[in-house]
């Protein structure tokens, strides 16, 4: 039904025809056409009574905490369970239906609502079929999620450019079943650079994202190389394989590290969006992946490289994607008969969903959205700090060498949670202890924490820094903190930025979704400070030492806008609006006025203190949508994803597993450096059975 018509069946509002105006709902893409109103009463008027259905019965608050899932694959209106191949669950459901046929029918219980015509036809209408669309994936496989960008710093599930819902979704399930993928990359990359970005990613990322098993990754590398030593000349495809694909996504992280220093971080990054592009083909069912626990770990290397590389990948639904997972696991839970798992799968199962709390955390803090799973409920146990060659199925060898870092950041995690729970969940505080009691003793513990572990850790000081911010900013629990709380949070953000300045500039393992999120958070606790602590701050800084403090979030936005990620220079620009009144108080010694700081700023402050619920809002760079025949990916103005990459341009020096340093500190950093493909002691017939154990 055309938007006219629909507006002839329903009643106009009398305020519009009062006005002689069109009656139009309202679309936050400019370049939308108006929507009918019609159409937005009738979708409002069903939020409405879904959420009175929700709320009587209990479970309005689990929606709101769920809003996560809305990007998930899904089959009729029903989310996938099987995260590693959604497509063979389709598959199953639809032979299902044989037997289903021959079973006695359940009464209709579809409500007056459902039956009417009207509604019905209304739900056709393509306006709401294309609002529909907006929010879910356009087909069931995890390319499908993990193609949804937002290069913004407001996650969504938008697309740029809106093609035929039933169009793409056809094409999306009916991918070939026999096919091959393109291996020009890989094969581009001499076998010793190969080797030595391996090894870069094991010393330096492995250590504090230990998700795989070490000597089955060796023995995957292996594999590898293997094959493509034994292509015919030539040949550049292959068929999917579980092994590239881990491969593929540990030299796209691998490609990344060190780049600032090389004077070439803009061509790595390409390499490595590349590489990226053409090894995740191989995400499908005909990869054989081994078990679900394996898959969850695929996603996990995912999630990882879409923090670094924000433009492949959407890195709020791959969070949500992979604590849904940990849960349908029960990896959160120590297993109630222990006995049916071996010591290396129950330190598999520890590390890997430790690993991918880590990440909820620090982006659900980010994003001030709801953790996916309270820590109340988690009695997983911390994984082992060993070197993988001392875990074995039959037990774990206590005298070995110490090489993974996770447990560092799992205790600042836990102290982040708690601070999330308290600040965004109302979550009570213990009997007699009193706000400025709990800030207190957090602040002991963020301390107690930087103490133990402040080893030379290029983060170190800026996680210190930035969890004090946490602590002490503005927050539903205490939207207007005390004095004192509004001095720490001005001089610790401003800290955190000074920390962070060098890491955007010259680290060596960025995370730029992270980062950018961090520099936006704490530029608006920043504002906030000097908005309402201004006498305080005035007092005990200069105008020329508030003026170099503030200044450096604009260059930390400037700089991250200059590796690629447009759009934070738009938030440049806005710090800098917001800035300017406040910078013009304390070079007059005068408090803000209503005339220069007035409501209108307040409220565009308070916004982006608190961020809302994903909006559609117009994508700058587009959407990705991967072509699973192995043709590339594809983007949202149906041009290749990525130009054609010329390997020629590149020194593989850069690359030199050299310009990774060690993996740790003491004996474990050359005990990594130890680690070589022809050095891992496997039984070559069964590494495969280590990988992702069932």
């Amino acid at each position: 039904m055309e938007g006219g018509e629909l507006e002839r069946r329903q009643a106009r509002n009398r305020k519009c025809v009062t006005a002689r105006a069109d009656c139009t709902g309202y679309s936050s893409k400019e370049q939308d056409a108006s929507i009918p109103r019609s159409i937005v009463q009738h979708l409002e008027a069903e939020i409405a009574k879904i959420e009175g259905d929700l709320a009587r019965n209990g479970h309005l608050e689990e929606l709101n905490a769920s809003d996560i899932l809305a990007g998930m694959p899904t089959h009729n209106g029903v989310p996938f369970t099987d995260h590693v191949n959604p497509a063979l669950e389709l598959n199953k459901q639809e032979d299902d239906k044989l037997e289903l046929a021959a079973m006695p029918r359940a009464p209709n219980l579809s409500t007056p609502d459902e039956q009417d015509p009207d509604r019905q036809e209304i739900m056709k209408c393509k306006e709401l079929q294309a609002l529909i669309y907006a929010i879910l994936a356009p087909g069931p496989g995890m390319t499908d999620l993990i193609a949804r960008v937002r290069m913004n710093l407001t996650p969504s599930t938008a697309l740029a450019t809106l093609p035929s819902p039933r169009g793409t979704r056809r094409k999306s399930l009916s991918r070939p079943t026999t096919h091959e993928i393109s291996c020009v990359m890989l094969k581009s990359i001499p076998i010793n650079i190969i080797k030595s970005l391996m090894k870069k990613y094991m010393t330096r990322v492995y250590p504090i994202f230990p998700v795989l098993h070490a000597p089955s990754l060796w023995q995957q590398l292996d594999n590898v190389l293997r094959t493509l030593q034994g292509l015919p000349p030539g040949h550049r495809t292959l068929p999917p394989s579980f092994d590239f694909l881990i491969i593929y996504l540990c030299l796209s992280v691998s490609a990344t590290l060190g780049s600032a220093k090389t004077g070439h971080e803009q061509k790595h990054m390409v390499f490595s969006g590349s590489l990226f592009e053409e090894g995740i083909q191989h995400y499908s069912e005909k990869a054989k992946i081994p078990s679900d626990l394996a898959g969850l770990q695929i996603t996990c290397l995912v999630l990882q490289y879409a923090s670094i590389n924000p433009r492949q990948a959407n890195v709020w639904m791959l969070t949500g994607t992979v604590m849904r997972a940990c849960l349908e696991l029960g990896l959160h839970r120590e297993p109630p008969d222990q006995t049916a798992y071996d010591h290396l799968t129950l330190d598999l199962r520890r590390r890997v969903f430790w690993s991918a709390y880590c990440f909820d955390r620090s982006i659900c803090s980010a994003l001030q959205r709801p953790l996916s799973i309270p820590d109340e409920t988690i009695d997983a146990q911390f994984p082992s700090a060993l070197d993988d060659r001392h875990i074995h199925p039959h037990g774990i060898d206590p005298t070995g060498i110490e090489t993974k870092g996770l447990t560092l950041w799992l205790q600042f995690r836990r102290l982040q949670s708690h601070m999330t729970e308290v600040h965004f969940q109302n979550k009570p505080l213990n009997a007699g202890q009193t706000w400025d009691d709990w800030l207190d003793e957090m602040e002991r513990r963020l301390r107690a924490w930087y103490d133990d572990y402040n080893e030379g850790n290029e983060l170190i000081e800026f996680t210190l820094m930035h969890g004090l911010t946490n602590l002490h900013r503005p927050s539903p629990r205490a939207p207007m903190p005390p004095p004192r709380s509004l001095m720490l949070a001005f001089e610790a953000a401003c800290s955190s930025a000074k920390s962070l300045r060098e890491h955007i500039v010259s680290g060596f393992y960025r995370r730029s979704w992270l980062i950018a999120h961090h520099v936006l958070e704490n530029s608006m606790v920043v504002l906030f400070c000097l908005r309402w602590g201004f006498e305080d701050i005035s007092a005990k800084f200069g105008p020329q030492q508030i003026f170099e403090m503030t200044k450096v979030f604009t260059a930390n936005f400037l700089t991250l806008a200059s590796q690629g990620w447009d759009e934070v220079s738009n938030y440049a620009g806005i710090y800098e609006r917001l800035l300017g009144p406040l910078l013009e108080s304390v070079f007059s010694n005068k408090p803000p006025s209503l005339s220069s700081f007035g409501p209108a700023q307040d409220a565009e402050l308070t916004r982006l203190l608190y961020p809302g619920p994903a909006q559609l809002e117009k994508l700058r760079f587009g959407t990705h949508s991967y072509d699973m025949q192995g043709h590339g990916a594809m983007n949202g103005l149906g041009d290749m994803g990525l130009p054609p990459f010329d390997v020629a341009s590149l020194n593989w020096e850069d690359f030199s597993v050299s310009d990774g340093g060690s993996g740790g500190p003491g004996a474990g950093a050359s005990f990594l450096d130890s680690w070589d493909v022809t050095q891992a002691g496997l039984d070559l017939s069964g590494g495969q059975e280590l990988f992702g154990m069932s």
